[in-house]
């Protein structure tokens, strides 16, 4: 009898082994859109005032992460970690300008790794921040139009003549400079033009170009699409300005400094008043010295921006479904960081505010969960373990992150008990009902903050020094500590090898 049965498990392995060899390889499409914040988008917020039909079709056809947290508010620093799996502490990833192979040698990224297991990686547009940096990981030289695009504007984008006479001269002329010796134009632009006159755009077709022929290949794929908008300056073809009523447009809900909150917690929004034309000087710590109006103009140019891009994320969605590549492709969703629009006297990012450092994200993977939300706690530190879970290959030694393959499967599985993110001085915990930032100098604590996200979501009073709020901080110092004994701990033992 056990005989028989034993034969006649035999066609059934067969056909099991057949189908499994017939299953085509996981392909890998990742989105990233520039200083998106979660906030304002109606994947989050009910009557959200931010137009994003397509964010809202991606969400509505894979899982939706609710609290989502990026590891380092700033470009470069932020990338280089999602990218390698890696926290940034003291040492790594520290800036906007961070570069993987000076700050993590002989790590493998994730294109890298992809790309030794027989994948065929691309990056079009803005993935990693500084030009040349690991180009080695990806099958073809990464391509970003404002490379390779005859622009005397650079990142920028301008396309109204007056912006680019200003950019290109102010400096020499009237000695209105930006960063480095480039001038200055203004910090948005609407003009009638067709999408694909601004990068954006330009990046969407050589996306649905690349998709055509990786269509026709045989080879598994990872292609990573940078959008650059909504980062600043907010410009748009002005049908997606016209989109929002300028009287509509939201402004802040906590528009002030913190009560309580320590001086370490504010920045001057550098980036915002040293790049761009017509932005007051730096203003005193914790005073918002930018116009109601022209505050309202900058919010309608990233509400205008982020609907740009969101406009060429459908695209791209679009092509993976007309050219039938639904089946066998993740796609991912997400930012960088977050973004100040004034809020706490605030803009850009660069803050351990909750706006800076809780970002989007969507997961849609094959035979996952549809149309789910996951409450928990995940960071984009995250996102290079699950790649690679749901590639199926072997887990790299070095990743400090945590496969969210599980919670894709089963949304109502638990998630992190803690994330972290640090700027600069200062370090970042982040649990279901507190936000705890504390600011060291010379290895000692200067100042520290704690915000309720349950009872104060908008982060308006700081209760770091409340005496009812003592056990509850002594518990988060103690958890972050441990986070950053192990952090560092791990970065010595990696540079050792």
């Amino acid at each position: 009898m056990r005989i028989v049965q034993k034969l006649s498990l035999i066609p059934l392995l067969a056909m099991a082994a057949i189908s499994q060899a017939a299953e085509k390889p996981v392909n890998f499409i990742h989105i990233i859109m520039d200083d998106l914040r979660s906030s304002g988008l109606p994947i989050y917020e009910k009557d959200a005032p931010v137009i994003t039909p397509n964010l809202e079709r991606l969400a509505s056809q894979g899982v939706l992460f609710n609290n989502a947290h990026a590891n380092f508010p700033s470009c470069g620093a932020s990338r280089a970690s999602l990218l390698t799996g890696l926290y940034p502490t003291a040492k790594r990833f520290t800036s906007y300008d961070a570069k993987l192979e000076e700050d993590a040698p002989g790590v493998i990224t994730l294109p890298g790794y992809l790309k030794n297991n027989g994948y065929t990686t691309l990056s079009l547009g803005k993935v990693i921040h500084v030009r040349g940096d690991t180009d080695f990981a990806w099958s073809e030289a990464p391509w970003d139009p404002k490379y390779h695009d005859k622009t005397t504007t650079s990142f920028m984008d301008f396309k109204d003549p007056k912006n680019i006479d200003a950019f290109n001269n102010s400096c020499k002329t009237q000695n209105i400079c930006g960063y480095g010796n480039m001038g200055k134009g203004a910090p948005y632009e609407k003009l009638d033009l067709p999408d694909d006159a601004y990068i954006d755009g330009k990046i969407a077709n050589r996306a649905i170009a690349e998709l055509e022929q990786l269509k026709k290949k045989n080879t598994p794929f990872y292609m990573v699409v940078g959008f650059v908008k909504p980062h600043l300056p907010f410009t748009a073809p002005k049908k997606y300005w016209d989109m929002y009523k300028r009287e509509d447009i939201v402004m802040s809900a906590a528009p002030n400094k913190p009560k309580d909150a320590p001086r370490e917690a504010w920045h001057t929004s550098g980036e915002l008043r040293e790049g761009y034309a017509g932005i007051p000087a730096e203003p005193k710590p914790w005073v918002q010295n930018i116009p109601d109006e022209l505050s309202r103009t900058l919010r309608h140019g990233y509400y205008a921006a982020t609907t740009y891009s969101d406009a060429q994320v459908g695209k791209v969605l679009d092509a993976i479904e007309r050219l039938k590549l639904t089946d066998n492709t993740v796609i991912i969703l997400s930012s960088d960081h977050g973004f100040s629009l004034g809020d706490h006297t605030l803009w850009n990012k660069h803050s351990l505010f909750n706006l800076a450092t809780q970002v989007p994200l969507i997961i849609k993977a094959p035979k996952k969960a549809i149309d789910k939300e996951i409450d928990g706690l995940v960071e984009y530190v995250d996102l290079y373990p699950t790649v690679v879970e749901l590639a199926g290959l072997a887990m790299p030694e070095h990743l400090e992150g945590e496969s969210l393959v599980d919670n894709l499967k089963h949304p109502e599985l638990p998630t992190k008990k803690a994330v972290f993110t640090r700027y600069k001085d200062g370090e970042n915990i982040n649990v279901d009902d507190y936000s705890y930032s504390a600011w060291f100098k010379k290895g000692k604590r200067a100042a520290h903050m704690l915000y309720n996200k349950k009872t104060d979501p908008n982060e308006t009073v700081n209760l770091a020094n409340q005496i009812e709020y003592k056990k509850v901080v002594v518990e988060l110092q103690i958890m972050l500590a441990k986070h950053v004994a192990l952090r560092d701990e791990r970065e010595i033992k990696l540079q050792a090898k």
